[in-house]
């Protein structure tokens, strides 16, 4: 029983680092009037955005290669700030190097309600604030409980995705990922991958 425990962990491929990024420059960082008349998982980089995310990316890949890493594998949130981070950063990256990437509803950010008036949230983060920060719940958005909740849920699976080795599928997750990129209708953009084949 023992020797079939270890045997098992010496397939297990657990990964080397996990890095976490956070998006560029986006145009509510500019200006939060931005989220007035534009959905928050609308709000795109701006030009600077693109190329801190570049800088990013070039810098990740050089991080990884001396650090003889090996393969990447991104998660990425929906919002189209996020993927486009992931787009420039991505760009850095030899296709090879690639095993796949998920877009993964849960990391996305704290979502403060829908269009987001000036003066009316003013009003709502005093509230906050005599309420208490972690268990306000932001009308027609969430709580930093509820955040707190969805991103333990994430680590759970991504916990369950070590384990069953879907980071480290060689052979037919870079064929697939090679197959989609080679797509012009797929570049430059990601995609929702379930469990892999």
């Amino acid at each position: 029983m023992q020797h079939h425990h270890h045997h098992l962990q010496e397939d297990k491929h657990l990964p080397k680092r996990i890095i976490l990024v956070r998006h560029g420059e986006s145009e509510g960082n500019l200006d939060t009037a931005a989220y007035a008349t534009t959905p928050d998982h609308k709000i795109p980089l701006t030009s600077q955005g693109i190329l801190q995310a570049r800088l990013v990316g070039s810098h990740l890949n050089s991080l990884i290669n001396s650090n003889k890493l090996g393969s990447v594998y991104f998660y990425v949130s929906p919002y189209e700030r996020t993927r486009s981070t992931l787009r420039e950063i991505g760009r850095s990256f030899p296709k090879r190097r690639i095993i796949g990437v998920r877009e993964e509803c849960r990391v996305r950010e704290q979502d403060f309600g829908n269009f987001q008036v000036k003066e009316r949230m003013t009003v709502i983060k005093e509230t906050r604030e005599r309420f208490g920060r972690f268990f306000y719940r932001f009308p027609e958005g969430e709580s930093a409980a509820d955040v707190f909740d969805r991103v333990s849920s994430f680590l759970e699976s991504l916990w369950r995705d070590i384990d069953l080795n879907r980071l480290n599928r060689d052979s037919s997750v870079r064929n697939w990922w090679r197959l989609q990129l080679s797509d012009p209708s797929f570049r430059g953009r990601t995609t929702r991958m379930g469990t892999l084949p």
